[in-house]
């Protein structure tokens, strides 16, 4: 078989597009219950929202990643 999956093409892609960071906070805090809480609906992802929130707080406009096929 040739080509790539296409799983591994969003991989690949993915890694060269977008950057990640990792960050922490206390499980057993009301701050820990609210990401748990948020986490646990479907609709937004926590991901979307710490984006939408950065870029407000900074005053730029949200990465769309639909922009990214233009």
């Amino acid at each position: 078989m040739s080509g790539k999956t296409s799983t591994e093409s969003k991989r690949k892609y993915n890694k060269g597009a977008y950057s990640t960071h990792l960050y922490a906070y206390r499980k057993n805090s009301e701050f820990g219950e609210r990401v748990k809480e948020f986490k646990a609906h479907k609709g937004t992802s926590l991901n979307f929202l710490i984006t939408k929130l950065l870029a407000e707080h900074w005053g730029v406009p949200i990465p769309i990643p639909e922009m990214d096929f233009e």
